[in-house]
């Protein structure tokens, strides 16, 4: 399940994400990052996947990171910070990110929250 909740006054995307996360999941959650182009060209995304399963596999990671390309397409910039426990699930967002095909798509990988909101909250 992801949940979304946008902090106008700070154009933070706090974002929760548990459970089974399938292929199809992350792509509707992916494109779902659109909807946000009308509050800011600046989008801060502070993603809390602790609890995640991954079920999808790394064939599709790319994707997955043509999906977030066409996204940061709408955006001047987009700041991704995605805190993860699971050490498959750092491969696979750093994998992510490396297909990533935009300059303005920062995704950084953090296991501690504190980290994770200071870096968004910094930028």
């Amino acid at each position: 399940m992801i949940s979304q909740r946008f902090d106008k006054e700070h154009n933070i995307l706090f974002v929760t994400n548990e459970g089974r996360v399938n292929f199809e999941s992350m792509k509707i959650y992916f494109s779902s990052l659109k909807n946000y182009v009308s509050e800011t060209q600046t989008l801060f995304i502070l993603e809390d996947a602790r609890k995640a399963k991954v079920k999808f596999s790394s064939i599709d990671l790319p994707k997955l990171s043509n999906e977030l390309s066409k996204v940061a397409s709408f955006y001047t910039h987009v700041y991704h910070a995605v805190i993860f426990e699971e050490q498959r699930n750092i491969a696979y967002a750093m994998m992510l990110n490396d297909g990533i095909l935009k300059q303005n798509y920062v995704l950084k990988v953090f296991s501690d929250e504190s980290l994770a909101r200071d870096w968004v909250s910094q930028i």
